[in-house]
């Protein structure tokens, strides 16, 4: 309810006591010449979106959808060549869940012991390999292809997501690119997984850090590990902290440096 003595509705300028905290004066201001609000109690702020958003509960494209309806307008539909790629993408971040999930198993596993006890050397225990979903690829060549091809996913969808290569041999089977290594899962601000980082083993090994190849989920050059918790840190005032690798990255989190990528 707008205060009545407060306001001048002629001029956009508009008062009443905030919606967004317990209050009696009105302190929560509307400027609608420029399209914004701001709360000099709480210091809630934003457009007509955010307000939509905050008090409904709701996603961003609702909140358009809602505001549209209201003003009598037509949202566009979305085109399709978009949706069906945005529904492809969906698909490859589900198959790479189901390879987290493998790997996750995998560590507990006899063949994973001595991941285990290299990351137990590194400081990480049980709790943390848990919290960053740390994982083991076994040596095998197809035990990871096995795994996802016996819950029925297609071949296309697990090449797509870097998981697996053609053989050159003629009439050979595709091979796990992952193997003999602990796995890091790699996840978007959204908290997708979009990749992997694995260390090897094997101190023979060419690659001691191998990456997933770019992909239709991942883009090396434009991604970090550690994205959205670190994001969700530093906006609570945590200091950002670039670091070199997934183990630094690990440890400073582990030291409540939250905000490390």
């Amino acid at each position: 309810m707008w205060d009545t003595r407060k306001s001048n509705q002629g001029k956009g300028d508009m008062w009443a006591p905030c919606p967004f905290h317990q209050e009696k004066t009105a302190s929560f201001h509307v400027d609608d010449r420029k399209g914004f609000y701001y709360c000099f109690g709480c210091h809630a702020k934003g457009d007509a979106i955010s307000f939509v958003k905050e008090t409904e509960n709701v996603d961003f494209m609702e909140a358009v959808r809602i505001l549209a309806q209201e003003a009598g307008m037509q949202i566009p539909e979305r085109d399709p060549q978009a949706q069906q790629k945005a529904d492809r993408r969906s698909q490859l971040a589900e198959v790479m869940d189901l390879a987290v999930q493998f790997f996750c198993l995998q560590l507990k596993t006899a063949g994973g012991a001595a991941s285990r006890e290299y990351l137990a050397g590194r400081g990480l225990d049980e709790a943390a390999q848990a919290r960053f979903e740390l994982g083991f690829a076994p040596a095998a060549w197809q035990a990871l292809w096995d795994h996802l091809k016996g819950k029925g996913i297609a071949d296309d969808l697990i090449m797509d997501c870097g998981l697996a290569r053609p053989s050159r041999k003629p009439g050979g089977r595709p091979y796990d690119v992952f193997r003999n290594r602990i796995m890091f899962p790699i996840r978007d601000p959204r908290g997708r997984c979009i990749a992997f980082g694995g260390r090897a083993m094997d101190p023979n090994d060419d690659a001691k850090y191998y990456n997933s190849p770019d992909t239709e989920l991942f883009d090396k050059s434009r991604t970090l590990y550690h994205h959205g918790p670190a994001r969700e840190a530093a906006g609570k005032g945590k200091p950002l902290i670039v670091a070199e690798g997934y183990m630094d990255v690990i440890a400073l989190a582990l030291a409540a440096f939250d905000a490390a990528v």
